[in-house]
């Protein structure tokens, strides 16, 4: 079995692979792009500088986002979501949404957006691309049962690529349960994650942290560094002539990561993030950003799962420290990634906004990775060798989007209507080469060496793949207040998308496959306020994931990505209710819901492939949160989730009567932190997972469940001057040991960190 071992050291250097192969082609602006920024150049015509009032000044301030004027002080202080799209309070919004603030992951020690998201329950993660176990290779995870990895946003706009997220340039993360058609479009089968940036403000400050961190399993470190620093330039101390309402903020991060309790794994990256504001408290502004991220990694695979108790019945399991490594130093994954936004708004009236968004976005990675077997029979008892693989991935991904939308509030008689409607395009693009893998020579599982030279290299074919999706979308969002108890939501998307996908094969045959359709998704939900505090809700909706939303297209017969297969449709129905007490200090959740997805493929022995699959989960959540409104602060919740596989294979995978895979039926959290008078804050909490199916459950003899477990964490801030206060992290307190997520053949296993102490210095001027 699995045990903890004495440190061990890790390496300082490694060689960097050079990047090899020709440039990828890169999107162009074309008709599409004009189109898109038709809008921008219109609005930005209209725009003007105008002085500032105090209170408009001080509105500005608020880390709040800018509401409607027709909703209550008390509404606005319980919305709390960036997303223009939705037109009523969080606690009139008939939908499971969880908010988590940048003073929350900041006292957590958070730095990846897989950090924030454990801060809820009914999330699982994956291993991400190609089962990657230190999440350098990508954020992958399952939200209610149901893959989103494709459904993550930022600033509204979707951002693909497999890639880990920092957080040194965000605000605050939204995440959003249920099937998600009408505020996402295609794919948005059980929610999304939408991360809003930050912006300028008008005030002077400049803040940052700087930390160290380490654990006792290695001998390795973790050094981060992160600035923010924001300047009004319009201020009475600035010699610069320039308009009322200007303000520039500068994010930037430095980081050097040897991975918690792995040997020789380390992430490296860098990045900047200016942006620029004009016409702060002004009818008219507009906001300028870019991001430039940069990441030189040594990935990560995890473990063989031959290592698990069970897996090989009637075998002992070798006894192999967790920190064992079984890649080689020759390993690299690299990313570059890019984002240019430009925002423009303009408020006609109190009641009536115009917005316009265009964000640009392109990231590349490159790797090439050793993995430990290529599938659960990699280990041989008998010789104690295990096979690995080396594998190579190359992938560039951009996206243009722009968004126009219009918010405001007007009366049809007694009905009262908050609405927001809009017109999306976007062009999406994706290119990979194929990589072919290369088995290298067996190790004895006890003792890999990780400096050894490979004896293959994996090798581009001379095939690859090319795919470009154009979407157009309208969409209207309306709240119906019919009288103080009584309102409704409906809410409806129409889409028209064009999925160009060009597969050239080694020997230059080329494969051109086209999907074009038509969706339709909706919402709508009614909700009864028996006070101004609370609202009881029932909600239904209906999201299509069509081929190719996963960039790929298929012409096999029956295939999921086959252009004339239907698109997967999910419904949801849920019946919840919200309370806020303490005069909206404190806000609470409870919500039952079925999720049916529908028309899925699955392969009969007989038959083959067959789209006629269906999966169904049903569950419980209850949520609590306080923000910072006094010295406490509560983020919690509690998921029971019952799946199950109504239509599937009598053998293999995806057995019907089976769970689905990777879904707690019992998972939980809870973060809280106070605030004494002498300013300490302690803080902690703890994570709970049941076990789960794992995704190779299609042989009996092997084990098909991941263990459940515990995770407790603790912080403690203390200020120690005026401007700078110390921060002392300890994750995985009890240092349990547990197993966090497996790949899709079973091949290996991602162990979970042991326990790890960070101490950051925390400063603001």
């Amino acid at each position: 079995m699995i045990t903890p071992s004495s440190l061990k050291a890790s390496p300082s250097n490694r060689p960097v692979a050079p990047a090899t192969g020709p440039a990828a082609p890169r999107a162009g602006f074309s008709s599409l792009a004009f189109a898109a920024l038709a809008p921008s150049l219109l609005l930005a015509s209209s725009a003007h500088a105008a002085g500032l009032t105090a209170l408009e000044a001080e509105q500005v301030k608020s880390s709040e986002p800018t509401q409607l004027d027709a909703v209550s002080v008390e509404d606005v202080k319980t919305k709390a979501i960036s997303s223009p799209k939705f037109t009523a309070p969080l606690r009139d919004t008939p939908q499971t949404i969880v908010v988590v603030g940048r003073e929350i992951f900041t006292q957590q020690g958070a730095t990846t957006l897989s950090d924030v998201l454990r801060n809820t329950s009914g999330i699982t993660f994956a291993a991400g691309e190609g089962g990657n176990a230190s999440g350098t290779a990508g954020d992958s995870f399952y939200m209610r049962g149901f893959d989103t990895t494709n459904n993550l946003f930022v600033d509204g706009v979707r951002d693909v690529g497999a890639y880990s997220r920092d957080v040194f340039s965000i605000e605050q993360v939204e995440i959003a349960k249920g099937p998600a058609g009408a505020d996402i479009g295609r794919g948005g089968a059980s929610g999304y994650v939408n991360v809003a940036t930050k912006v300028p403000r008008l005030e002077d400050f400049v803040a940052g942290t700087v930390s160290y961190g380490f654990d006792e399993k290695t001998s390795g470190s973790r050094r981060r560094t992160t600035l923010d620093v924001n300047e009004s330039l319009n201020s009475q101390t600035s010699t610069l002539n320039l308009p009322r309402g200007t303000a520039f903020r500068l994010n930037a991060l430095w980081q050097d990561n040897d991975a918690v309790g792995r040997d020789y794994a380390s992430s490296k990256s860098w990045g900047i993030a200016p942006s620029l504001a004009l016409g702060l408290g002004s009818a008219s502004r507009a906001y300028v950003t870019y991001q430039h991220t940069e990441q030189d990694n040594l990935p990560d695979y995890g473990l063989p799962t031959a290592l698990l108790s069970g897996y090989i019945s009637a075998v002992p399991v070798p006894s192999v420290d967790r920190s064992t490594f079984y890649g080689l130093t020759a390993d690299t994954d690299q990313v570059n990634a890019d984002a240019a936004m430009l925002r423009l708004e303009h408020d006609f009236s109190p009641d009536l906004k115009l917005s316009n968004q265009t964000r640009y976005s392109a990231n590349q990675r490159t790797a090439t990775v050793t993995t430990p077997g290529s599938n659960g029979t990699a280990y041989v008892p008998a010789t104690g060798l295990l096979a690995r693989s080396r594998q190579g991935n190359k992938r560039d991904v951009s996206i243009l989007s722009n968004q126009t939308n219009l918010t405001g509030h007007f009366d049809t008689g007694i009905i009262g209507h908050n609405f927001s409607s809009g017109l999306e395009l976007s062009r999406e693009t994706a290119y990979s080469p194929t990589i072919t893998a290369v088995t290298i020579t067996p190790i004895a599982i006890q003792s890999p060496d990780a400096n050894a030279t490979p004896s293959a290299t994996p090798f581009r074919s001379g095939a690859y793949s090319n795919v470009s999706t154009k979407t157009a979308a309208l969409y209207a969002f309306d709240t119906l207040r019919f009288s103080a108890q009584w309102q409704a939501n409906a809410s409806i998307r129409a889409e028209r998308y064009d999925t160009h996908y060009v597969s050239i094969a080694a020997t230059g045959v080329p494969t051109v496959i086209d999907a074009k359709h038509n969706l339709v998704s909706w919402k709508t939900g009614l909700v009864f306020k028996p006070t101004t505090a609370g609202s009881i809700y029932g909600a239904y909706a209906i999201s299509l994931t069509p081929p190719g939303t996963d960039f790929t297209l298929s012409s096999a017969a029956g295939n999921q990505n086959n252009p004339d297969t239907d698109p997967q449709e999910t419904t949801n129905l849920e019946f919840g209710v919200k309370w806020d007490f303490f005069k909206g200090k404190l806000s609470t959740t409870a919500a039952v819901f079925r999720t049916v997805n529908d028309k899925t493929v699955f392969t009969d022995a007989i038959l083959g492939p067959i789209p006629a699959g269906k999966q169904t989960v049903q569950g419980v959540e209850l949520g609590v949160s306080r923000r910072f409104t006094d010295n406490c602060v509560v983020l919690g919740s509690i998921s029971f989730l019952d799946s199950e596989i109504n239509r599937g294979t009598t053998t293999g995978g995806n057995l019907a009567g089976s769970a689905l895979p990777l879904i707690p039926k019992w998972s939980g959290n809870l973060y809280t932190s106070y605030r004494f008078a002498s300013g300490l804050i302690l803080g902690g909490g703890g994570q709970y997972s049941d076990e789960v199916s794992r995704r190779d459950n299609n042989t009996p003899a092997v084990p098909r469940k991941m263990p459940s477990y515990w995770l407790f964490n603790f912080n403690a801030t203390y200020p120690v001057a005026k401007n700078i206060s110390l921060r002392f992290n300890v994750n995985n307190l009890f240092d349990r040991i547990y197993s966090q997520s497996a790949n899709n053949n079973g091949a290996r296993f991602n162990p979970g960190t042991p326990r790890a102490y960070t101490l950051s210095a925390d400063f603001k001027f």
